[in-house]
């Protein structure tokens, strides 16, 4: 599993599959012995349109409601969403066991405006971005990659597209 760069991201459109396909490889990665934990953020659509999101431990497959169109008690707004503060919270949490664990990879879904505007994960990504001990794999809009990866110093050959980063996985030794 060694890389030039300890982050990756995967990159593409909004609502383009990202962390779809993230879930199918990561069945794969373990099948290898990879030691996997992060979390995955599945949206729920309401007539096609995003109206939620699920904050999933890669790990541990434990849940929690992380965003919604419809407003919640003590939730913070952004945009057109509500945010449930106890799942950042929970969030980080689960970043640093990984980071005890030693897992051999950390998966971060999704890195987006909030973090670009100081919110969300970018307190927990800015100690990340020095955590060079485990491959960390980060996803991000293609709108907002140019901005990601100047704010966290990712350089571009660490960038994948869905396509690109199967073949890279399928490279992927314990």
């Amino acid at each position: 599993m060694k890389q030039t760069h300890h982050i990756q991201v995967l990159t593409g459109p909004v609502q383009g599959g990202k962390t779809t396909f993230v879930a199918e490889q990561l069945v794969g990665l373990k099948t290898k012995g990879i030691r996997v934990h992060g979390f995955l953020c599945p949206g729920t659509l309401d007539r096609g349109r995003r109206s939620g999101f699920t904050l999933q431990n890669i790990h541990t497959g434990q849940q929690l409601a992380m965003g919604s169109e419809t407003k919640q008690t003590g939730w913070l707004k952004y945009k057109r969403f509500y945010f449930n503060p106890a799942a950042f919270i929970l969030g980080r949490a689960w970043i640093e066991h990984a980071l005890s664990a030693q897992a051999d990879l950390l998966v971060i879904d999704e890195v987006g405006p909030m973090e670009l505007e100081g919110m969300g994960w970018s307190e927990i990504l800015h100690i990340l971005e020095h955590k060079t001990g485990m491959i960390q794999l980060w996803i991000v809009r293609q709108d907002i990659l140019p901005e990601v990866s100047g704010r966290w110093h990712i350089p571009e050959q660490a960038v994948y597209t869905k396509k690109s980063l199967e073949k890279l996985f399928e490279t992927w030794e314990t």
